[in-house]
């Protein structure tokens, strides 16, 4: 039976956080993902989410109009899970990776989906201690919906690098800068997807994979940008998790300002540009890697530029959009980032500050997480 898509008539936003429970006393993740299910209230519950391992809860917005109300919800979602998480006695992570856990001290979700992936991907799951921001954007057609999700393929790296908030991972500095993207990587079906000719391909090829046994629903494909034809959504994934407020609008904004320009240009019959998929690959390699200090080839133009130009160039194309929308003040920061550099780069500066001892910095993160990206998200916290 083809699967179908269930339109959205307007650009809504759904918010989704991946979160480490940990303790407070050692900074080290805890299996309590059962617990906290088990104490949400039954409304709250509806918008929490297992993720493969106990050690990580997820936390999903409801179907929001504005990225304000996206945003308030999403700090209630935060206040209240970890007023539970408290209960438990552990506490929230907003960190892309946990900066030493051990992937061999690991449990999973006993649920069939989870129990499936892990079937299927053996140890590559249990290493995958990975905290994502994966951002859904309403489209209200399919084929615009394939359409806006192939020319979003063009700002996986620069999204990357903006939000790059994972440098250390196996009690090491990765070098990386977005180490969870490369952790999840491993996965089968990840990283940037094909190009689409239309719907009827992406359902084709859904189709093809579940009869194959390959996949048992389309969520099972984790590209870093995706059509989710249950929501009427193109969601992108590629981000870390940030502990900023004020970070995380910057990027939801500017994912639902991308999607709906791209959607106007789908309108006025914009033909689809070419995008080598090997300049794709490097700017998403220098994303991960280098985050916002490399030479990349911008994969519309074939020009070398910085990744910081690139990243403005993005604002650019989303900037027409963002005015129409009212939400051109979380783009404005975006040039602070720039200038000041990603999460990658304030905890390297904090591992310095804790004398290079990694677990000083993990308490210094949770505190960070609980009292300035819950309490009081206005300033900017670290990552």
């Amino acid at each position: 039976m083809p699967i179908q898509f269930e339109p959205s008539l307007h650009p809504t936003i759904g918010i989704e956080e991946e979160f480490q429970l940990c303790d407070p006393e050692s900074g080290d993740l805890v299996p309590k993902a059962d617990e906290i299910m088990a104490s949400a209230s039954p409304e709250l519950r509806k918008h929490l989410s297992y993720d493969l391992l106990l050690t990580l809860i997820e936390a999903n917005t409801k179907i929001s109009a504005s990225v304000e109300e996206g945003i308030e919800d999403l700090l209630d979602k935060r206040r209240q899970v970890q007023a539970l998480a408290e209960q438990s006695l552990c506490t929230l992570g907003m960190t892309g990776t946990h900066p030493y856990a051990d992937p061999h001290e690991q449990r999973f979700v006993s649920t069939p989906d989870y129990q499936w992936v892990r079937e299927q991907l053996g140890y590559i799951a249990q290493r995958n201690i990975t905290f994502g921001l994966h951002v859904h954007i309403g489209v209200d057609d399919a084929e615009r919906a394939v359409y806006v999700a192939n020319r979003m393929r063009l700002w996986i790296g620069p999204l990357i690098a903006l939000a790059a908030n994972s440098p250390y991972l196996d009690g090491v500095d990765t070098g990386w800068d977005a180490a969870r993207v490369y952790a999840f990587g491993a996965f089968p079906r990840a990283g940037i997807p094909p190009r689409l000719r239309s719907y009827d391909e992406f359902a084709a090829q859904m189709d093809a994979l579940i009869d194959a046994a390959a996949i048992t629903k389309p969520r099972q494909i984790w590209w870093n940008v995706r059509v989710h034809p249950q929501y009427g959504t193109v969601e992108f994934r590629a981000c870390d998790v940030q502990s900023s407020v004020p970070r995380t609008a910057a990027i939801v904004a500017l994912v639902q300002a991308l999607v709906v320009a791209y959607g106007d240009a789908h309108r006025a019959g914009e033909p689809e540009p070419y995008l080598p998929g090997a300049y794709l690959e490097d700017l998403r390699w220098k994303g991960m890697r280098f985050g916002l200090n490399a030479d990349v080839i911008d994969a519309e133009t074939t020009k070398v530029i910085s990744m910081p130009s690139l990243v403005e160039r993005m604002v650019e194309v989303a900037w027409p959009a963002a005015t129409k929308l009212g939400t051109t003040q979380y783009l404005d920061l975006v040039p602070e980032i720039l200038q000041t550099g990603n999460g990658a780069t304030a905890q390297r500066e904090a591992l310095v500050a804790e004398g290079g001892d990694l677990r000083k910095l993990q308490h210094r993160l949770l505190r960070e997480a609980v009292e300035k990206g819950i309490r009081d998200p206005s300033p900017e916290p670290l990552g």
